[in-house]
C-alpha cells in the first residue's frame, strides 16, 4: 500500500549528524496513508499486514484501532471485513511513541551488570534493535517507524495456515521431509509435490486431529551443501488440494533442501558438521545493506550473496546486536549455499526474563521468526544471544549469573522443539573457565585486534571458533574516499579530524579507538612511525592502513585453515560499514570492497594455499581442498631474496584429498639445510620471499600464494623498501563493454599492489607480485560517472606510483 517501508530517518533523508539533532527516539511520529479501493476489493474481506513497527506503535484504520505493538520483531496481520472499508478516502494512521521517556521509567528487577556499549540500560525491557543506540559504533539512525512492508491482500480463507516444515538428511544420505498445516474444513485429496531437476515427487497428506500431516523419505533427493563443499541443491514445494466445493486449489510453499547439521563440541571444542563432513566456517557478521532504511530488495540481496559466494564466504552471522532479516535474505542464502549463524536479538544486557509481559513478547517474536526459518537448509545455528555471558563476566558479575535460564533452558527448549534439524547454542561467547576463553567453545576473538597481540596468537591462543574477530578501522578505497572528500568540502579529512573520526568505531569509555588498533599493527608489521606518516605522508599512512588489514586476515586465516588446526571457524566482525568512513566493514557503506575484503576472498576459496612460520621447524606450506573430489597436480615453488634473486626453486607432485588438506615443510623441498625463516640466525637471512603455485593435472592454476618472509618477532621489522624499488609496470587495453583490462607486472617483488584511478574500480587490489610475475585486473567505471580513463599503480614497498600506459 505504501510505496515502500520507511523508517523515520529514511523518510526524512536524515544524515547521521542530522539524526542526532532530530533525536528520533525522543519524539512521537505519525504516519498517514489515504487510499481508494476498487469495487472488487470492496466486496470482500482484506488482510492488512504490517511487517515491522518500531517500536511502541498503534494502528488505526478508518478511525478504528486495529492493534498496538511493543516489539519491532513481530509481524502483524489483521483481517478487515468488507463493511469497514470505504470506496474512497480510506485512512491508515500509525502512531510511533517516543521511546526515550519509556526507557527512563524505573522498572524492576534491576540489571545485575552494565553494558557500557548500550546508550540506555532501559533497552533491555524493549524488543527493539540496538542499531543506532550504540554510540561507539552505529550511527544515530535507530530503527524508528516502519521497518517492514505495509500491505493489503485478499483474505483468502482457503489458504494453508499454521505451517510447520522440516527437511533433513539421514545418516544413510536419504532425504527426509515432514510437513504439517491447517486447511479449511472439507478439504480433500491433499498432496505435496517436491520438484528438483528431475520429475517431481508426489506425496499425500493425511488428516490427523484436524491437521494435515506428512512424514516421508524422499529417495534419490540430492543433499544441500555449503557452496564451498558441494552444490546447494534446492527443491520447490507446492501444495494441491480440493476445496469443500470440489475446486482444485494450489499453493506454492517455497523451496527447501536436504542436509544434516551437527555441532562438534567434544573436548571443549566447537565445530560445525554438515552431512557428516566437518566444515571450516568462514565469512563475516552481516549488517544491513542500508543502515537508514534497513531494507534491501530481493534482487540486491541475491546479487550480494552471489558476490559473497564468489569470495568463498560460506557463513554469515546475524548478531544479536543488530536485527533479523526476512524471507528474501534466507532465499538468497539457500540458493547460494551460504550458511547462517542466527543470533536471537539479545546482546550484552541482563534481560528481565521472569517478567510475564517480556516473556509474551519473546514468544510472539519467535512465532514470527520461526515462520521464516522453518525448512531453511542454510540455517546452521540458532544462538541464544550475543556476548551476554561475556559482558556479565567482564563486569564482575558472579559466575552463577553467566548462564541465564532464558538462554540455556527456555529458548533452547523452544528452538529445539520447533526446529529439530537446527542446532541451538546458548551464546556467541561461551565455554571454558570464563565465557570468552578462546580455547573452549565459541568466543569473540580480538587477541589479534583490540588486545594487540602478535599474529601468532591466532594459533597460540588455541582458538576454537570465532563468532567475531579481526575488527579494525578498515580504510575505504578510492570511491569511498571520494565520498568522504565530497562531504568534507572537497579535501580528504585528516585522520584526527571530527569528520574522519565520526566514521571510526570505538569502545565507549576507552582512551583509544580502532584507528589506533590498525596503526599499532602498521608499526608492528611494517616498522614505520605512524606519527611521522600522519604528519608528512598522510596518503601513505592510509595505504599502509589498507594493507595491514588485509595482511592480518591472510596471516590469521592461513593459521586457522591449516590441517590439524584447533580452529573450526572464524567470522570477521562486520561485513559492511553502517556509514561512510573507516569502519569495521570489509565493504564500505556504498557496497565497494576494501582491500580487506579481497584478502578474505583470497583465503576463503575452497582450494587454498597458506604459509606459516613454525619457528625452529621452519616455514610450512598448507594446501587445503574443501571440494568433494581429490585434487591431483603439482606444486611449483621458488624462494627469492633482494630484488628477485632466486635462492632455490623446484616442482613436485601434489595430491590433496577430498575435503582435507596436507602440510609440507619447506625444508623437505630443499636438497640441504637452509635457515629459510632465519630461526637459527646463521649469517644474514637467506631468503625474503616464497612464491607458490598449485597446478592441476592439466596445468591449470588452482591456487597461488606470494609470501613475504618476515624477521622473527623479537627483531625490528625489515624496512619495506630494503630491496629497492620493485620496478612496477602496467599496460591497459579497452574492452567492448567500456571497461579496461590492466596487466600489471613487477621486476622485483611488489607488496600490496594498489591503484589510483578516480572514477574507476579495480576488480581486485592489495595482492602481492613475486619477482618477474604479472596479474590482470579489470576496471569498471563508477556508477553514474563518466571519468576519462587514467590510472596509476603502486605498492607499499615501491618508491612511487607508475602511470598505467595504453597497449599499442
Amino acid at each position: 500500500m505504501l510505496d515502500a517501508p520507511a523508517t523515520v530517518a529514511q523518510a526524512l533523508a536524515l544524515s547521521a549528524d542530522d539524526a542526532v539533532a532530530a533525536d528520533l527516539d525522543g519524539r512521537t511520529w505519525w504516519y498517514r496513508c489515504r487510499f481508494d479501493l476498487t469495487p472488487a476489493e470492496l466486496d470482500r474481506a482484506l488482510r492488512l499486514g504490517l511487517d515491522g513497527l518500531a517500536t511502541q506503535a498503534s494502528v488505526w484504520l478508518n478511525g478504528e484501532l486495529q492493534l498496538s505493538s511493543s516489539s519491532m520483531f513481530v509481524r502483524h496481520q489483521r483481517v478487515v471485513a468488507s463493511k469497514q472499508w470505504r470506496p474512497s478516502g480510506n485512512e491508515l494512521l500509525i502512531r510511533v511513541e517516543a521511546l526515550s521517556p519509556l526507557l527512563a521509567q524505573q522498572r524492576k528487577p534491576r540489571a545485575r551488570w552494565r553494558a557500557p556499549m548500550v546508550a540506555h540500560t532501559g533497552l533491555r525491557w524493549w524488543r527493539t534493535s540496538l542499531l543506532g543506540r550504540t554510540p561507539g559504533w552505529s550511527p544515530a539512525w535507530p530503527p524508528v517507524g516502519l521497518t517492514g512492508a505495509v500491505w493489503l491482500s485478499p483474505a483468502d480463507a482457503d489458504a494453508p495456515s499454521a505451517l510447520q516444515l522440516d527437511a533433513g538428511l539421514s545418516e544413510a544420505g536419504v532425504g527426509q521431509l515432514s510437513l504439517g498445516l491447517h486447511l479449511p474444513e472439507g478439504a480433500t485429496e491433499v498432496h505435496l509435490s517436491v520438484t528438483g531437476r528431475d520429475e517431481p515427487w508426489q506425496f499425500p497428506l493425511m488428516l490427523n486431529q484436524g491437521r494435515w500431516q506428512l512424514r516421508t523419505e524422499v529417495p534419490g533427493a540430492q543433499a544441500w551443501w555449503p557452496h564451498t563443499h558441494g552444490e546447494p541443491v534446492r527443491y520447490a514445494l507446492a501444495l494441491a488440494w480440493r476445496s469443500a466445493g470440489g475446486e482444485l486449489r494450489h499453493s506454492p510453499l517455497g523451496h527447501t533442501g536436504f542436509r544434516r547439521v551437527a555441532l562438534l563440541t567434544q573436548e571443549d571444542g566447537f565445530g560445525i558438521e554438515v552431512n557428516g563432513v566437518p566444515v571450516f566456517a568462514r565469512g563475516a557478521c552481516w549488517t544491513p545493506m542500508d543502515a537508514r532504511s534497513l531494507q534491501a530488495s530481493p534482487t540486491q540481496l541475491d546479487a550480494e550473496l552471489q558476490r559473497l559466494r564468489a569470495a568463498g564466504i560460506n557463513m554469515l552471522r546475524l548478531s544479536g546486536a543488530t536485527l533479523y532479516e526476512g524471507v528474501a535474505f534466507f532465499d538468497a542464502c539457500d540458493a547460494h549455499g551460504v550458511m547462517v549463524w542466527q543470533d536471537l536479538m539479545f546482546a550484552n544486557m541482563d534481560y528481565p526474563a521472569t517478567d510475564a509481559a517480556f516473556q509474551a513478547q519473546v514468544a510472539a517474536e519467535l512465532d514470527t521468526q520461526l515462520s521464516i526459518w522453518r525448512g531453511r537448509p542454510c540455517l546452521a545455528v540458532v544462538c541464544g544471544n550475543s556476548e551476554v555471558a561475556q559482558q556479565a563476566a567482564m563486569w564482575g558479575a558472579d559466575a552463577s549469573l553467566w548462564q541465564p535460564a532464558l538462554f540455556h533452558e527456555q529458548l533452547r527448549e523452544r528452538i529445539t522443539h520447533e526446529l529439530p534439524g537446527v542446532p541451538y547454542w546458548p551464546g556467541s561467547s561461551i565455554g571454558g573457565a570464563y565465557p570468552f576463553q578462546p580455547s573452549a567453545g565459541t568466543t569473540s576473538y580480538y587477541g589479534v585486534g583490540a588486545y594487540r597481540r602478535g599474529t601468532r596468537d591466532a594459533t597460540q591462543s588455541g582458538l576454537r571458533f570465532a563468532t567475531e574477530c579481526l575488527a579494525l578501522a578498515q580504510v575505504p578505497g578510492e570511491r569511498g574516499m571520494a565520498r568522504l572528500r565530497a562531504s568534507a568540502g572537497g579535501t580528504t579529512p585528516p585522520v584526527h579530524s571530527p569528520a574522519w573520526k565520526a566514521g571510526v568505531p570505538r569502545d565507549l569509555g576507552a582512551g583509544w579507538d580502532f584507528d589506533d588498533i590498525r596503526d599499532h599493527y602498521v608499526e608492528r608489521l611494517y616498522g614505520e612511525s605512524v606519527e611521522a606518516l600522519r604528519r608528512s605522508q598522510p596518503a601513505r599512512h592510509l595505504q599502509l592502513g589498507r594493507a595491514v588489514g588485509a595482511e592480518l586476515i591472510t596471516r590469521c586465516y592461513s593459521q586457522w585453515r591449516r590441517r590439524g588446526s584447533a580452529c573450526s571457524g572464524a567470522l570477521v566482525w562486520f561485513l559492511r560499514d553502517l556509514r561512510p568512513g573507516a569502519g569495521w566493514g570489509l565493504i564500505d557503506d556504498a557496497g565497494d570492497p576494501k582491500q580487506a575484503f579481497h584478502a578474505l576472498a583470497d583465503v576463503c576459496q575452497p582450494q587454498h594455499l597458506g604459509v606459516t612460520d613454525e619457528g625452529m621447524n621452519g616455514l610450512h606450506i598448507h594446501a587445503v581442498n574443501d571440494g568433494a573430489e581429490p585434487r591431483h597436480g603439482s606444486l611449483q615453488w621458488r624462494l627469492w631474496r633482494d630484488a628477485g634473486v632466486t635462492v632455490a626453486e623446484g616442482q613436485q607432485t601434489l595430491s590433496v584429498p577430498a575435503r582435507g588438506g596436507i602440510s609440507l615443510g619447506v625444508s623437505s623441498l630443499l636438497l640441504g639445510f637452509l635457515d629459510v625463516n632465519w630461526a637459527f640466525r646463521f649469517g644474514p637471512p637467506p631468503a625474503h620471499g616464497l612464491h607458490l603455485r598449485w597446478l592441476g593435472e592439466s596445468g591449470e592454476l588452482i591456487a597461488e600464494r606470494v609470501h613475504f618472509i618476515d624477521l622473527p618477532d623479537d627483531e625490528a621489522p625489515r624496512p619495506l623498501g630494503h630491496a629497492g624499488d620493485p620496478g612496477l609496470h602496467a599496460v591497459a587495453a579497452p574492452l567492448d563493454d567500456g571497461s579496461w583490462l590492466v596487466t600489471v607486472g613487477s621486476r622485483g617483488a611488489a607488496r600490496a599492489v594498489y591503484f589510483e584511478a578516480e572514477g574507476w574500480s579495480p576488480s581486485v587490489e592489495g595482492f602481492h607480485l613475486a619477482p618477474g610475475t604479472a596479474r590482470t585486473v579489470r576496471f569498471t567505471p563508477w556508477p553514474g560517472t563518466s571519468a576519462p580513463w587514467h590510472a596509476s599503480v603502486g605498492a607499499i614497498n615501491a618508491m612511487t606510483t607508475v602511470v598505467v600506459t595504453h597497449a599499442r
